[in-house]
C-alpha cells in the first residue's frame, strides 16, 4: 500500500501545512482518509485526478477534516463529468452533514450530490463495516462532541492503516493501533495536552501501548514542528510511505 500525505497540518495551518488528508493507494484504487478544505488543491498539485478516488473516509465533522468535500463534488461534476461510483463513509449523520456543508459553501448545489449518486455509509463504534473491498473499524474518541469524533482503522487487502482522528488521550487509541501496519496519531501540542488534543509527551510516555509496526505524528502545532529532533517520526506534506 502507498500512503501519500496530502496534508498533516492543524486547523491553523501551523508551519504552512495543509489540512488533514491522507491518500491510500493499491493498484488503480484510491481512498481518501479525511478531506480537509485544502484537499482539492493538494490533489491537483500532485496530479491526482478526483475521479480516481473511489472512497472517502471521514473521522469527524470539522472543516479541516471534511471541509474539502464540496470542492471535490463540484470538480467531479463540472470539471470531469464523473460517471463512476463514489462512497463517503463517516460517523452517524454523515449524509446530512455533507448535504448541509455543500449548501453552506455553494448554495443551490446539493442536487449535485444526487446527480453523482454518492453512496453514504455510517460506521458504528467498535464495529467493522465492510464497504466494497475494504473494512472500516471505528472508535469514539475525545474531541469536540458536536463533531462526532472517531478514530478509524482501515483493513484493505493485506494491509491495515489506522488514524486517531483528533482526540485527547483515550483508551480507544490502543485498540485502533492494535495490528496496524501504520498508526497515525494526532500530536497538536508539545508538552501538555489541551482540550480535544494530545501532546507529544503524552504519546511518548505511552507509545509502548501501541501495537503497530510504525507510529507517525500528525496535526502538529508550531511547537512540535519547530523541534529539531523527536523520538517519534513526524509526517510532512507530500511525503510518500510504502508499507
Amino acid at each position: 500500500m502507498k500512503l501519500t500525505i496530502l496534508g498533516c497540518g492543524d486547523a491553523f495551518g501551523s508551519g504552512g501545512r495543509f489540512n488533514t488528508s491522507f491518500l491510500l493507494e493499491q493498484g488503480d484504487q484510491r481512498i481518501l482518509v479525511d478531506c480537509g478544505a485544502s484537499t482539492l488543491i493538494r490533489l491537483k498539485q500532485l496530479g491526482v485526478s478526483v475521479t480516481s478516488i473511489d472512497t472517502i473516509v471521514i473521522t469527524h465533522f470539522h472543516g479541516d477534516h471534511y471541509g474539502g468535500i464540496p470542492f471535490l463534488v463540484l470538480s467531479n461534476h463540472i470539471e470531469y463529468k464523473r460517471a463512476t461510483p463514489l462512497t463517503i463513509i463517516g460517523p452517524f449523520g454523515v449524509k446530512r452533514m455533507v448535504y448541509s456543508l455543500q449548501e453552506a459553501l455553494y448554495p443551490g448545489t446539493s442536487n449535485i450530490l444526487e446527480i453523482l449518486d454518492i453512496t453514504f455509509v455510517e460506521y458504528q463504534d467498535r464495529q467493522w463495516t465492510e464497504v466494497n473491498d475494504l473494512e472500516v473499524y471505528a472508535r469514539t474518541v475525545t474531541h469536540a462532541v458536536p463533531s462526532n469524533p472517531h478514530g478509524v482503522k482501515i483493513r484493505w487487502q493485506d494491509k491495515v492503516f489506522a488514524f486517531s482522528g483528533d482526540t485527547e488521550w483515550n483508551d480507544s487509541l490502543v485498540d485502533l493501533a492494535d495490528g496496524a501496519d501504520v498508526f497515525v496519531v494526532e500530536c497538536n501540542n508539545l508538552n501538555e495536552d489541551s482540550p480535544g488534543h494530545l501532546s507529544y509527551q503524552t504519546i511518548l510516555s505511552r507509545q509502548t501501548l501501541f501495537n503497530s509496526k510504525r507510529l507517525l505524528l500528525t496535526h502538529m502545532g508550531t511547537e512540535v514542528i519547530s523541534q529539531e529532533k523527536l523520538e517519534i517520526e513526524r509526517l510532512s506534506d507530500s511525503q510518500e510511505i510504502l508499507f
